[in-house]
Protein backbone atom coordinates (compact mmCIF):
# COMPACT_ATOMS: atom_id res chain seq x y z
CA UNK A 1 0.00 0.00 0.00
CA UNK A 2 1.32 3.46 -0.83
CA UNK A 3 0.03 6.91 0.10
CA UNK A 4 1.52 8.43 -3.04
CA UNK A 5 -0.39 7.90 -6.26
CA UNK A 6 2.46 6.80 -8.53
CA UNK A 7 0.41 4.29 -10.49
CA UNK A 8 0.83 1.40 -8.08
CA UNK A 9 4.01 0.02 -9.64
CA UNK A 10 5.16 -3.31 -8.19
CA UNK A 11 8.58 -4.88 -7.94
CA UNK A 12 10.51 -7.63 -6.14
CA UNK A 13 7.36 -9.49 -5.16
CA UNK A 14 5.74 -6.40 -3.62
CA UNK A 15 2.39 -5.26 -5.03
CA UNK A 16 1.71 -1.57 -4.48
CA UNK A 17 -1.71 0.11 -4.54
CA UNK A 18 -2.54 3.72 -3.94
CA UNK A 19 -4.76 4.45 -0.93
CA UNK A 20 -6.24 7.71 0.27
CA UNK A 21 -4.73 8.28 3.74
CA UNK A 22 -8.13 9.42 5.02
CA UNK A 23 -9.53 5.94 4.42
CA UNK A 24 -6.84 4.08 6.37
CA UNK A 25 -6.60 2.97 9.98
CA UNK A 26 -3.00 1.95 10.59
CA UNK A 27 -1.70 0.05 13.62
CA UNK A 28 1.71 -1.18 14.70
CA UNK A 29 2.02 -4.95 15.06
CA UNK A 30 5.33 -6.60 15.94
CA UNK A 31 7.22 -3.55 14.74
CA UNK A 32 5.33 -3.22 11.46
CA UNK A 33 2.71 -0.70 10.39
CA UNK A 34 -0.37 -2.59 9.19
CA UNK A 35 -3.93 -1.78 8.22
CA UNK A 36 -6.82 -2.90 10.43
CA UNK A 37 -8.44 -6.30 9.92
CA UNK A 38 -11.35 -5.06 7.80
CA UNK A 39 -9.17 -3.11 5.37
CA UNK A 40 -6.60 -5.90 5.17
CA UNK A 41 -9.04 -8.62 4.12
CA UNK A 42 -10.86 -6.24 1.77
CA UNK A 43 -7.58 -5.37 0.04
CA UNK A 44 -6.80 -9.06 -0.32
CA UNK A 45 -10.22 -9.69 -1.86
CA UNK A 46 -9.81 -6.70 -4.18
CA UNK A 47 -6.24 -7.24 -5.35
CA UNK A 48 -5.34 -10.95 -5.03
CA UNK A 49 -6.73 -14.02 -6.83
CA UNK A 50 -10.07 -15.29 -5.49
CA UNK A 51 -8.61 -18.57 -4.20
CA UNK A 52 -6.03 -16.70 -2.11
CA UNK A 53 -8.49 -14.27 -0.54
CA UNK A 54 -10.88 -16.79 1.04
CA UNK A 55 -8.82 -18.08 3.98
CA UNK A 56 -8.37 -14.59 5.54
CA UNK A 57 -12.05 -13.81 5.03
CA UNK A 58 -13.17 -17.11 6.58
CA UNK A 59 -10.90 -16.41 9.52
CA UNK A 60 -12.23 -12.95 10.39
CA UNK A 61 -15.85 -14.15 10.23
CA UNK A 62 -15.34 -16.06 13.50
CA UNK A 63 -13.97 -15.18 16.92
CA UNK A 64 -10.19 -15.35 17.18
CA UNK A 65 -9.93 -16.63 20.75
CA UNK A 66 -6.15 -16.90 20.63
CA UNK A 67 -5.80 -13.16 20.03
CA UNK A 68 -9.00 -12.09 21.77
CA UNK A 69 -10.51 -10.64 18.60
CA UNK A 70 -14.27 -10.74 17.88
CA UNK A 71 -15.81 -11.98 14.66
CA UNK A 72 -16.50 -9.46 11.91
CA UNK A 73 -19.82 -9.71 10.07
CA UNK A 74 -20.18 -9.77 6.30
CA UNK A 75 -22.28 -6.62 6.56
CA UNK A 76 -19.42 -4.82 8.31
CA UNK A 77 -16.95 -5.96 5.67
CA UNK A 78 -19.09 -4.77 2.79
CA UNK A 79 -19.83 -1.48 4.53
CA UNK A 80 -16.08 -0.97 4.91
CA UNK A 81 -15.61 -1.23 1.14
CA UNK A 82 -18.10 1.52 0.33
CA UNK A 83 -16.58 4.50 -1.44
CA UNK A 84 -13.01 3.16 -1.38
CA UNK A 85 -12.62 0.75 -4.31
CA UNK A 86 -13.37 0.77 -8.02
CA UNK A 87 -16.52 -0.90 -9.33
CA UNK A 88 -14.48 -3.87 -10.55
CA UNK A 89 -12.81 -4.27 -7.16
CA UNK A 90 -16.17 -4.06 -5.42
CA UNK A 91 -17.44 -6.93 -7.58
CA UNK A 92 -14.43 -9.05 -6.59
CA UNK A 93 -14.93 -8.18 -2.94
CA UNK A 94 -18.65 -8.98 -3.08
CA UNK A 95 -17.99 -12.37 -4.68
CA UNK A 96 -15.33 -13.30 -2.12
CA UNK A 97 -17.32 -12.10 0.90
CA UNK A 98 -20.44 -13.92 -0.33
CA UNK A 99 -18.42 -17.13 -0.65
CA UNK A 100 -16.65 -16.84 2.72
CA UNK A 101 -17.89 -19.12 5.51
CA UNK A 102 -17.01 -19.11 9.24
CA UNK A 103 -17.61 -22.88 9.40
CA UNK A 104 -14.29 -23.44 7.65
CA UNK A 105 -12.03 -25.03 10.25
CA UNK A 106 -8.58 -24.03 8.99
CA UNK A 107 -6.68 -22.19 6.28
CA UNK A 108 -6.23 -25.49 4.47
CA UNK A 109 -9.96 -26.12 4.46
CA UNK A 110 -10.61 -22.58 3.19
CA UNK A 111 -8.08 -22.90 0.38
CA UNK A 112 -9.46 -26.33 -0.52
CA UNK A 113 -12.98 -24.94 -0.76
CA UNK A 114 -11.88 -22.04 -2.95
CA UNK A 115 -10.07 -24.41 -5.31
CA UNK A 116 -13.17 -26.64 -5.47
CA UNK A 117 -15.25 -23.63 -6.45
CA UNK A 118 -12.81 -22.45 -9.10
CA UNK A 119 -12.65 -25.97 -10.56
CA UNK A 120 -16.43 -26.09 -10.91
CA UNK A 121 -17.26 -28.67 -8.23
CA UNK A 122 -20.54 -28.51 -6.36
CA UNK A 123 -20.43 -26.67 -3.04
CA UNK A 124 -20.02 -29.12 -0.14
CA UNK A 125 -21.72 -29.09 3.24
CA UNK A 126 -19.20 -28.03 5.89
CA UNK A 127 -18.68 -29.83 9.21
CA UNK A 128 -21.21 -32.55 8.50
CA UNK A 129 -22.06 -34.74 11.51
CA UNK A 130 -21.70 -38.53 11.22
CA UNK A 131 -23.26 -41.06 13.58
CA UNK A 132 -23.46 -44.84 13.68
CA UNK A 133 -24.83 -47.46 16.07
CA UNK A 134 -22.14 -46.57 18.62
CA UNK A 135 -23.00 -42.86 18.58
CA UNK A 136 -21.17 -39.80 17.30
CA UNK A 137 -18.37 -40.60 14.85
CA UNK A 138 -17.29 -37.02 14.24
CA UNK A 139 -17.57 -34.22 11.70
CA UNK A 140 -16.20 -34.27 8.18
CA UNK A 141 -14.59 -31.14 6.76
CA UNK A 142 -16.70 -31.47 3.59
CA UNK A 143 -19.63 -33.57 2.44
CA UNK A 144 -21.42 -33.99 -0.89
CA UNK A 145 -24.85 -35.42 -0.10
CA UNK A 146 -25.85 -36.51 -3.60
CA UNK A 147 -22.61 -38.42 -4.17
CA UNK A 148 -22.31 -39.58 -0.54
CA UNK A 149 -18.67 -38.52 -0.41
CA UNK A 150 -16.91 -36.96 2.58
CA UNK A 151 -13.80 -34.85 2.08
CA UNK A 152 -11.01 -34.34 4.60
CA UNK A 153 -8.14 -31.88 4.49
CA UNK A 154 -5.37 -33.68 6.36
CA UNK A 155 -3.29 -30.94 7.95
CA UNK A 156 -0.19 -32.07 9.82
CA UNK A 157 -0.96 -29.86 12.84
CA UNK A 158 -3.49 -32.29 14.30
CA UNK A 159 -0.77 -34.93 14.56
CA UNK A 160 1.86 -32.63 16.07
CA UNK A 161 0.44 -29.70 18.06
CA UNK A 162 -0.53 -30.23 21.73
CA UNK A 163 -3.83 -28.35 21.38
CA UNK A 164 -4.95 -30.95 18.81
CA UNK A 165 -3.30 -34.01 20.35
CA UNK A 166 -4.92 -33.40 23.77
CA UNK A 167 -2.53 -35.68 25.61
CA UNK A 168 -2.26 -38.31 22.87
CA UNK A 169 0.87 -39.29 21.01
CA UNK A 170 1.11 -38.64 17.29
CA UNK A 171 0.80 -42.38 16.65
CA UNK A 172 -2.37 -42.57 18.74
CA UNK A 173 -3.84 -39.63 16.81
CA UNK A 174 -3.11 -41.36 13.48
CA UNK A 175 -4.75 -44.60 14.64
CA UNK A 176 -7.82 -42.77 15.95
CA UNK A 177 -8.18 -40.88 12.68
CA UNK A 178 -7.99 -44.16 10.73
CA UNK A 179 -10.67 -45.75 12.94
CA UNK A 180 -12.85 -42.65 12.52
CA UNK A 181 -12.55 -42.89 8.74
CA UNK A 182 -13.41 -46.60 8.85
CA UNK A 183 -16.58 -45.80 10.79
CA UNK A 184 -17.57 -43.15 8.26
CA UNK A 185 -17.02 -45.58 5.39
CA UNK A 186 -19.12 -48.18 7.23
CA UNK A 187 -22.12 -45.83 6.96
CA UNK A 188 -21.93 -46.25 3.18
CA UNK A 189 -20.11 -42.99 2.54
CA UNK A 190 -16.91 -42.65 0.53
CA UNK A 191 -14.00 -40.64 1.93
CA UNK A 192 -11.38 -38.68 0.02
CA UNK A 193 -8.40 -37.09 1.82
CA UNK A 194 -5.72 -34.66 0.72
CA UNK A 195 -2.76 -32.71 2.12
CA UNK A 196 -1.20 -29.31 1.45
CA UNK A 197 1.22 -30.70 -1.16
CA UNK A 198 -1.72 -31.92 -3.27
CA UNK A 199 -3.40 -28.52 -3.07
CA UNK A 200 -0.25 -26.82 -4.31
CA UNK A 201 0.43 -29.20 -7.22
CA UNK A 202 -1.51 -28.04 -10.32
CA UNK A 203 -4.28 -30.46 -11.27
CA UNK A 204 -3.59 -33.04 -8.55
CA UNK A 205 -6.36 -31.97 -6.17
CA UNK A 206 -8.89 -31.57 -8.97
CA UNK A 207 -8.18 -35.06 -10.32
CA UNK A 208 -8.42 -36.53 -6.84
CA UNK A 209 -11.90 -35.08 -6.26
CA UNK A 210 -13.09 -36.13 -9.72
CA UNK A 211 -11.85 -39.69 -9.18
CA UNK A 212 -13.68 -39.83 -5.84
CA UNK A 213 -16.93 -38.94 -7.60
CA UNK A 214 -17.35 -35.38 -6.34
CA UNK A 215 -19.97 -33.83 -8.65
CA UNK A 216 -19.45 -30.70 -10.72
CA UNK A 217 -21.87 -27.83 -11.16
CA UNK A 218 -20.12 -26.58 -14.31
CA UNK A 219 -16.93 -26.81 -16.34
CA UNK A 220 -13.67 -25.83 -14.69
CA UNK A 221 -13.09 -22.07 -14.30
CA UNK A 222 -9.94 -19.99 -14.09
CA UNK A 223 -7.97 -20.09 -10.84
Amino acid sequence: MTLKNDGGRSRAGISRHYADPASLMVRRREGLLVTDRVRTVLDLAAFTPFVESIAPLDHVLKDDRKRGLPAITKETLLAGADGIYTAAAIRRIQAAVDFADPLSGSAGESYSRALMHAAGFEAPVLQREFRDEAGLVGYSDFYWKGARVAGEFDGIDKYLKPEFLKGRTAAQAVVEEKLREDRIRATGCGVVRWVWAELMAPGVFERKLATAGVPRRRARGAL
